[in-house]
């Protein structure tokens, strides 16, 4: 269950919606991935990045920018503008934003998705996404009572890879730190956890490593303890998954708080689980929703930066 690194290469602005075959709770959400879009002046009649593979899905590209909403402009300065985009669509997304709180968001790269990844077959309930931006967004989520499976990841995404199709190197930048604050409203039966989500290609390990802030029910997912972390300061338990997917669990529930991302995987750089040439094709954050006790329950996201800084080489963006 590993995550190709090949690109599809069409001529136009394009989002991608990613289907994968159901797991344990422990699993970490198969991110429905929106497409690598980039600026008209960079179209030209060229190729154009348009999506990257999901777990063991295949990419359908959409014409659209939003699958089953209406998107709002977004707000490039983080706080409501517009009206909100609102889809239930399964693999609906909202976007593309100009999100200046994420630095190299530029109105073609990043997107929030209502992503039911594993809801095929009306397996599962309900949930609705109301977007302003990613900083500004909220799902109403209704999840049978007992549920022990990830059925749906909403999130924030943000498309790393530049336009010549090449993902910036770790080593190219100096820190990849955000900012979050988040409510789960859990009630009596809640399985799910706010958590960040990382995929990484030209590494030898795994390409997919989540940093879960706040778990409600969730313990460690069935993955295996490989060990404990300190990163900036803060103390996680780390996991991992049949050898695939690592998770960093803080210790403490946060609901909001700031997580340095680069110290992170340099960690798992340091200790060979990521090779050394490793490089970054995205950053989402948003909530593993298992169950919600068979009730609906909204979970919301208040605030979302992602500042990232190249070194004197650059590379980090374009």
């Amino acid at each position: 269950m590993t995550k190709s690194s090949w690109i599809i290469l069409v001529a136009v602005p394009a989002v991608c919606v990613f289907a994968v075959a159901t797991a344990g709770c422990g699993r970490a959400a198969r991110s429905e991935v929106p497409a690598h879009a980039v600026p008209p002046e960079a179209v030209g009649g060229a190729a154009v990045p348009a999506a990257r593979e999901g777990h063991a899905g295949r990419p359908a590209l959409s014409p659209a920018a939003s699958a089953g909403g209406t998107p709002d402009p977004g707000s490039s300065a983080g706080g409501h503008r517009g009206a909100a985009c609102v889809t239930s669509a399964g693999n609906g997304n909202c976007g593309p934003y100009g999100y200046r709180p994420i630095s190299n968001s530029n109105g073609y790269t990043t997107y929030v998705a209502n992503n039911m990844w594993a809801c095929g077959n009306g397996s599962c309930g309900p949930q609705t996404l109301t977007a302003y931006d990613p900083g500004s967004w909220s799902v109403m989520s209704a999840q049978a009572s007992g549920n022990t499976a990830v059925l749906t990841y909403p999130n924030a995404q943000q498309v790393f890879t530049k336009t010549t199709d090449t993902d910036p190197a770790l080593s190219a930048f100096t820190s990849i730190t955000s900012d979050f604050s988040e409510t789960m409203n859990p009630q009596a039966g809640t399985d799910a956890e706010a958590a960040y989500d990382l995929w990484l290609s030209h590494t030898s390990g795994p390409d997919e490593i989540m940093i879960w802030v706040d778990n409600v029910g969730r313990g460690s997912g069935g993955a295996q303890r490989i060990g404990t972390a300190t990163i900036a300061g803060q103390a996680f338990t780390v996991y991992q998954y049949r050898g695939g997917e690592i998770i960093f669990s803080l210790d403490r529930s946060e609901q909001s708080g700031t997580v340095d991302i680069l110290a992170a995987l340099q960690w798992l750089r340091g200790r060979g689980l990521v090779s050394a040439g490793a490089q970054l094709g995205q950053v989402d954050f948003g909530f593993e929703i298992c169950s919600t006790g068979g009730k609906p329950e909204k979970f919301a996201v208040s605030r979302y930066t992602l500042a990232s800084t190249c070194g004197p080489a650059g590379g980090c963006f374009g």
